[in-house]
């Protein structure tokens, strides 16, 4: 009877996690109908929002959630959760190329159930998302064709987003194209985009791509960073789209020394976008990665593809501004709490400051989207939590500064916001909820659900399950309250969202779900600490009958055995 229990438990692991087909015939690539209809209303403000480098999205953590099960902490990042939020902020432009301004809110903290103040840093630029025009770019691809690309169709989706690359290029811009396993090779050197033929040699070296062998990361960047060193002598700009699951088996594979290509090749002339590919990717490793000289995206299915490899890429091509520095001094009343957006904020005798590479223009125009996992673009929100000293609530004597690097021109921009009047005419911030601007309602939110999903998160990593539900119930209904009010689709999404994560965090409640003292398993997924990884795929069986004849044979071998052993 065991035997034959252990043959039907091993049908169903072959059935459930074989990879799946890579072939999916012929494919139209032309995707100009989904390219113009994301988030096309127009923008009413002068300029539009500024997005930082790192992690641009919460594509992974979604990803998780739809899967049925429930995320780490580590999955979702402050600018990737704020960059899926538009903002619709009252400044005008200061024509300069970035602009300072700042807000105040003040409101109940859903962690502590007292009241919160918040100062949100504002960067601007005079860039307007619908009159972007981006320069002549080199696009340098670099895309793993390891054995682990073949699962999950992971290498099939990434070349479906190269293929939407090469048809939105413009003619003076050009494509290499490196792939790397066990070595890195160049299939495509720098070629103009310049007519239908050198098009159709980017496809057709985009289509050659197949998956064999191990995983040389190292070798790939590298080659990457030779190539954009010609872009330099060429005096153009290089964009290393690097496509990877990020787990580095050969070659080197020292992460450190991987994320230190990148830190040391980037400048504002070559950058690094990483486009995560798959439930197994190493995410620390592309997120770092992305903090070291770029951006992060993960790659999901459908509308995603044209978001990420046209309208993202686009944005992402050149920076608006260098070098920037921002200083926040204390104050009469206040002082400095801790930083949420920014990725390395360093606090200071009640101040702090913070340094960022470069700003870019962000895609977005309006909180209006298409579909849910189309919300990149809306530019990063910066907040710093203010702590009252005293019972004065006085803003006075805080001083917000920033410094930059036109990368045109090459030379220094100064500005710089009094708090105080961000507060009224006295400084004086309010005993009850107050929020300088109406858009401040919303950011105010997005903090408040961003904190609240990450203690959630958290307190499921411990075990915690009756915790995280009281949590995130709570959340939602503020979310719903607040935002009865905004009516903002951005938020409706997120309801939307921490609505499934409850239903997952419910079967979890509800005992279908066994936990010991060091690992739990859900669903064959497993987690442990922080870290996630991920058991069978998610993209259903696979076609065929060979995982069905493998078990039988293997069952009749053991049955065969057992017999043997009883005479």
């Amino acid at each position: 009877m065991k035997t034959l229990i252990s043959v039907f438990v091993l049908i169903f692991v072959l059935q459930s996690c074989s990879a799946g087909d890579d072939s999916s015939g012929s494919q139209n690539y032309n995707n100009s109908n989904n390219i113009n209809n994301i988030n096309n209303v127009n923008n009413t403000n002068n300029g539009g929002n500024v997005n930082i480098g790192g992690v641009q999205d919460i594509g992974l953590f979604r990803e998780i959630i739809e899967a049925g099960d429930i995320p780490a902490p580590s999955t979702l990042t402050a600018n990737g959760f704020f960059s899926e939020h538009y903002l619709e902020y009252p400044f005008g432009s200061c024509e300069e190329r970035l602009c300072l301004n700042g807000m105040i809110g003040r409101g109940e903290s859903l962690l502590s159930n007292d009241y919160m103040n918040a100062l949100q840093v504002v960067m601007k630029s005079y860039v307007d998302p619908s009159d972007y025009v981006r320069p002549p770019t080199d696009f340098i691809v670099v895309i793993d064709v390891s054995g682990s690309m073949y699962t999950d169709e992971k290498l099939q989706y990434a070349k479906q987003g190269l293929h939407l690359m090469v048809d939105s290029l413009k003619a003076d811009d050009r494509l290499a194209l490196i792939s790397y396993s066990d070595w890195a090779r160049e299939l495509l050197t720098l070629t103009f985009a310049d007519g239908i033929t050198s098009k159709d040699t980017m496809h057709a070296a985009i289509s050659s791509l197949v998956p064999s062998g191990s995983t040389n990361i190292y070798d790939g960047l590298s080659m990457a960073f030779d190539v954009a060193s010609q872009s330099a002598v060429d005096d153009r700009y290089a964009r290393i789209v690097f496509l990877s699951d990020g787990v580095p088996t050969s070659g080197i594979t020292d992460e450190s020394a991987i994320i230190n290509i990148s830190r040391e090749a980037t400048s504002d002339r070559v950058q690094l976008t990483s486009i995560g590919v798959g439930y197994d990717v190493n995410y620390e490793l592309m997120k770092e990665l992305a903090m070291a000289g770029g951006n992060f995206y993960f790659l999901e299915d459908g509308p995603a593809l044209t978001e990420i490899f046209v309208q993202e890429l686009d944005f992402f091509a050149f920076p608006i501004a260098k070098d920037i520095h921002i200083t926040l001094n204390a104050g009469n009343s206040f002082y400095a709490g801790d930083a949420v957006g920014f990725d390395q904020w360093i606090p200071s005798e009640g101040g702090g400051s913070a340094f960022i590479p470069a700003v870019y223009a962000a895609s977005r125009v309006s909180s209006s989207t298409e579909d849910p996992t189309t919300r990149r673009g809306g530019g990063s929100a910066l907040f710093v939590r203010l702590v009252s000293q005293n019972a004065d609530r006085d803003l006075g004597g805080m001083m917000l500064t920033m410094e930059y690097t036109d990368p045109d021109e090459n030379i220094p921009v100064y500005q710089e916001v009094s708090v105080d009047s961000l507060a009224g005419g006295d400084g004086i911030v309010p005993v009850d909820s107050y929020y300088s601007e109406e858009v401040m309602k919303k950011s105010f939110l997005m903090l408040n659900l961003f904190l609240a999903l990450q203690e959630v998160c958290q307190r499921a990593v411990n075990y915690n399950y009756e915790g995280a539900r009281t949590l995130l119930i709570a959340t939602i209904d503020h979310a719903m309250a607040v935002n009865a009010l905004l009516e903002d689709e951005d938020i409706t999404n997120d309801i939307d969202l921490m609505n499934r994560l409850l239903n997952n965090l419910g079967y979890v409640y509800d005992d279908d779900y066994y936990c010991d003292s060091e690992d739990c398993y859900y669903d064959d997924h497993y987690y442990q600490d922080e870290t996630v990884n991920y058991g069978c795929s998610t993209s259903g069986p696979v076609t065929g009958s060979f995982p069905l004849v493998l078990a039988f044979l293997l069952g009749l071998a053991l049955i065969r055995k057992m017999r043997k052993q009883q005479k």
